[in-house]
């Protein structure tokens, strides 16, 4: 960067458990300490030294937030995470930037077995003290507090070997407190914590579509969550179960079935947490850039830590979207390692060389987010009132399996194979390895939507924070959002936040 006086990125990648966080982590220190020695003589020792200490805080914070433990890997990444470090005219450390990608949603809501949920929940679990455990309905037990919850103990597993949660919820407190989330705050926080985990343990019923979903008067986790979120009981209680059509001249409610209000349960939680996460990057840039984030700067590394491929027993739709970006990556890599080097070889005219052959995944790439890819049939599938995985499958099979000549080896459809047993799956061949994947609750997953008249309830809490995540979030989706569609005269709509999908984006 000193020597081109070119901005840089170091892009760290590899599978899933290689140890990318951690080789980011230590970039991060590194660039902290080494510019020391161009600090200028006049300057204090501890010039900038809060800069650097706030940018070393960002790891616990999002680690707890963002992490997780999986089967291959004990603290995983589940988002990307984009850090810009600048620099001033000297090369010292001004202020930092970070960008998040694709958090996992939906592991607030399901984990398979032996992995865990966000490392946070175990460790405000594990570590909050008994005047907290009574505020927020916490179990008193800290070693077992864990199975107590649905969203926590479905891995079967609530700990992780030399790992002590307690302690690891005094650093995160510790941390939250050096980028300046305040304590009043960090109780905030704890308070929407304990309420997504009383929110998983709601008891709702209906044995049969009509007779409909139902939420008991007297049921306690549900009475602890809008205690906590300081929500409408009734309101919050009727919007789970029931839901609102709107024709042109009139509104109808109409029941849900258990199923369709579960769906609707998680959805919420999981709405709530990606916008906790959201405002906690927020505050983080806050205090990195000393709020302001569009100040011009001298010059920047950046440090790309993203998911590494994934190839599980199970594989869904998040598995999807990893691979669908390390494809994306793997491109680049090709492209400046490969492609443009040997073209320069090549202009150069250098005799003591031999062209390095490489795969192009760009027939792969063009499959998933071609016109007419995976990506814009699922799309086009989530549009429809009755979409269904099995239809996305089906049109799958039509697109890319079709009977007939066998695909060229570099046609899109040469990286897409039909399951010869068992529906509603779909292999796609990676640069890394071939990947099946479940198409069961993909629809749902790329819709990931939040009914409004929920999210009206939710705005209208009477807490300081819940009203703020949601505010901020309204404002920075209005500026990319489109403008919703009206319905047709006569035509039923379920009324519903309209927010693009993974394959609008």
């Amino acid at each position: 960067m000193v020597r081109d006086r070119r901005n840089q990125t170091i892009i760290v990648s590899g599978e899933s458990g290689a140890g990318k966080t951690m080789s980011a982590k230590y970039i991060m220190r590194y660039f902290a300490s080494a510019h020391d020695d161009t600090k200028a003589q006049d300057a204090a020792p501890d010039a900038i030294s809060r800069v650097e200490e706030q940018i070393l805080a960002t790891n616990p914070v999002l680690e707890s937030f963002g992490n997780a433990k999986t089967t291959r890997n004990d603290n995983s990444s589940r988002f990307g995470k984009f850090l810009e470090i600048r620099f001033n005219e000297r090369h010292a450390i001004e202020a930092a930037y970070i960008r998040t990608y694709l958090l996992e949603r939906s592991r607030l809501v399901y984990q398979p077995a032996s992995e865990r949920n966000y490392h946070v929940f175990y460790q405000l679990l594990a570590g909050a003290d008994k005047d907290m455990r009574t505020r927020l309905g916490l179990p008193d037990d800290a070693a077992t507090a864990w199975d107590s919850f649905n969203y926590t103990r479905q891995g079967g597993s609530g700990q992780i070997a030399n790992v002590d949660d307690a302690k690891e919820f005094e650093h995160t407190s510790n941390a939250l407190g050096v980028i300046g989330v305040t304590s009043e705050q960090q109780g905030h926080i704890h308070a929407l914590l304990a309420a997504l985990l009383h929110i998983g343990n709601i008891d709702i019923t209906g044995a049969s579509e009509r007779v409909g979903a139902a939420i008991a008067t007297d049921d306690a986790a549900c009475a602890r969550a809008v205690e906590l979120l300081q929500i409408d009981s009734t309101l919050f209680c009727k919007w789970l179960t029931k839901r609102q059509i709107v024709t042109r001249s009139e509104k109808i409610v109409s029941n849900m079935t258990r199923a369709q209000a579960l769906v609707v349960r998680d959805s919420v939680a999981k709405f709530l947490y990606a916008h906790l996460f959201d405002w906690i990057v927020r505050a983080i840039n806050q205090a990195l850039t000393c709020g302001d984030s569009s100040a011009p700067t001298a010059s920047f590394i950046g440090v790309l830590d993203i998911y590494g491929f994934e190839h599980f027993e199970h594989n869904s739709f998040e598995q999807f979207c990893i691979n669908y970006a390390n494809e994306k990556l793997q491109q680049n890599f090709n492209r400046h390692v490969f492609k443009l080097e040997q073209e320069e070889y090549q202009r150069e005219q250098l005799e003591n060389w031999t062209f390095v052959d490489f795969q192009d995944n760009q027939p792969c790439i063009d499959l998933i987010e071609g016109k007419l890819g995976i990506l814009a049939l699922l799309d086009e599938e989530c549009r429809l009132q009755q979409g269904t995985d099995a239809n996305f499958a089906e049109k799958m099979y039509k697109q890319f399996a079709a009977p007939g000549p066998k695909p060229k080896p570099d046609a899109p459809a040469a990286f897409f194979r039909k399951p010869r047993f068992g529906a509603c799956e779909f292999t796609v061949r990676h640069y890394a390895h071939d990947v099946a994947y479940e198409a069961d609750g993909f629809i749902e997953k790329n819709k990931d939507t939040v009914p409004e008249e929920i999210q009206n309830v939710l705005k209208a809490s009477q807490g300081s924070l819940l009203p703020q995540l949601l505010a901020d979030s309204s404002a920075s989706a209005s500026d990319s959002a489109p403008p919703p569609s009206q319905p047709a005269a006569g035509r039923l709509s379920v009324r519903a936040a309209r927010k693009p999908t993974l394959g609008a984006v």
